[in-house]
C-alpha cells in the first residue's frame, strides 16, 4: 500500500492532471445545491425561518422606538438580540451544510484521480 501512496504523491507533484479551476463551485452554486440533496426540505424550512427572523427583527426594533416605558424597552431589546442570535444560527447552519457539500465534492474528486492512478498501473 505504501507503494500506492509514493505514485499518488509523484502523479500530484508531477501535475500529469491539471487542476481544473472551472469545477471549482461558485458561490451561487453552492447556495443552490443546498435545495437539490435530501436535505431540500429543510434548506427551504431554514430560509422561511430566516425571513421570519428578520421580520421579527424589523418589528422589535420599530416597537423598540415607538415605546416609553423602560420595562417594554427592555423586553423589545432582549427581543431583537435573541432574534439576531436564532438569525446567526439559522445562517451558520447553512454555511456548514455550504462547507459539506464541498468537501464531499472534493473526495469524489480525489476518488476519481485515485481511479485513473490505478488504471494507468
Amino acid at each position: 500500500m505504501n507503494n500506492l501512496d509514493e505514485d499518488i504523491k509523484k502523479v500530484l507533484a508531477n501535475g500529469d492532471v491539471p487542476y481544473d479551476f472551472d469545477m471549482e463551485a461558485n458561490f451561487v452554486s453552492q447556495m443552490t445545491s443546498l435545495f437539490r440533496g435530501k436535505m431540500r426540505w429543510w434548506s427551504i424550512f431554514v430560509v422561511i425561518e430566516s425571513i421570519v427572523f428578520l421580520v421579527l427583527i424589523v418589528l422589535a426594533v420599530i416597537k423598540f422606538n415607538r415605546t416609553e416605558n423602560v420595562k417594554d424597552l427592555i423586553f423589545y431589546a432582549a427581543g431583537v438580540v435573541m432574534m439576531i442570535q436564532m438569525l446567526v444560527l439559522v445562517k451558520l447552519w447553512s454555511w456548514m451544510q455550504m462547507n459539506r457539500y464541498c468537501i464531499q465534492r472534493e473526495i469524489k474528486r480525489l476518488e476519481l484521480r485515485v481511479l485513473e492512478l490505478g488504471e494507468r498501473r
